[in-house]
């Protein structure tokens, strides 16, 4: 259900001190502290005008106001529903805020202190939802202002437009499968994503179908629409044999014999769309 109904859920957040704890979400990882007590200044606070621009459609969106000092403490931090301009109150000065749509669970009492922490949040491949995936984004502006938050997916679709084979048999029984997919990403970086740990197969992921599908129907030299789409996460590594990067495997049977193709799908930078027409050569053929 979508939440824009719903009355937006606001803590405004005093920059004392708090215990860690290890986690703020289920799907994301970093190092937290407790909410501060609510602030009890009893003087009107000043505006903040934060126009979201989101690449995808959200149903709730985590927006988080930092100070622009130097330690960068969190001030604030609002769940509202799927409108793209939000009033929030905050106190004079610069900020950075960060906007995070679509995050499973609930912060609850845990909140990053400050924007280092934030910075460090990374969220699993095998977490995310294809259907309503994370997306995150980071703006910056002084109260009175308006601040652009720009909010990307991490997950990339991967959409086989049509396929064929250069042979005089059918491919029968084919199967598409991502291979070397980067496990897990920082959800505010922009470039520059060389994964520390890859992913070859389907198991663990709670949406399978982001790594695996089955053709509809056998591959033949007339090219055919699939209706196939898989993600990934960006994966900025070399690509080519014995590379980092992300490959797309093809695979079935041909002629009675097993076959693989193994197609390089280059450097892929967050907001990527990829949408291939592939014909099955010999070219990306593998040895079995």
């Amino acid at each position: 259900m979508l939440l824009s109904d719903q009355k937006p859920e606001f803590h405004h957040l005093q920059s004392n001190g708090a215990r860690a704890l290890l986690t703020a979400v289920t799907v994301l990882t970093c190092a937290c502290t407790q909410a501060p007590s609510l602030h009890s200044d009893t003087q009107e606070p000043d505006s903040l005008t934060v126009h979201i621009c989101p690449a995808l459609p959200f149903h709730h969106m985590d927006i988080f106001i930092f100070a622009d000092t130097l330690t960068r403490p969190l001030e604030s931090h609002l769940r509202a529903g799927n409108k793209q301009f939000l009033r929030i109150p905050a106190s004079p000065g610069d900020k950075l805020v960060v906007g995070l749509a679509d995050v499973r669970g609930s912060f609850g009492s845990t909140l990053p202190d400050r924007y280092s922490t934030m910075e460090r949040m990374t969220m699993e491949y095998a977490d995310e939802d294809p259907g309503s995936p994370l997306q995150a984004g980071q703006g910056s502006g002084g109260t009175g202002r308006t601040v652009e938050l720009d909010i990307l997916p991490l997950l990339c679709p991967v959409s086989i437009r049509s396929i064929s084979i250069a042979a005089d048999a059918p491919l029968c029984g084919a199967v598409a499968r991502l291979e070397k997919v980067n496990a897990e990403a920082q959800i505010l970086r922009s470039d520059g994503f060389h994964p520390s740990r890859t992913i070859d197969g389907p198991d663990g992921l709670e949406f399978p179908m982001m790594m695996l599908q089955e053709f509809p129907e056998d591959i033949g030299s007339d090219p055919r629409p699939t209706g196939i789409t898989l993600w990934c996460y960006p994966n900025e590594d070399d690509d080519g044999p014995g590379g980092g990067g992300t490959n797309l495997l093809i695979s079935g049977t041909l002629a009675g014999e097993r076959k693989v193709w193994r197609i390089p799908l280059g450097k892929i930078r967050r907001g990527a769309r990829l949408e291939l027409d592939i014909t099955l050569k010999n070219d990306y053929l593998c040895e079995l």
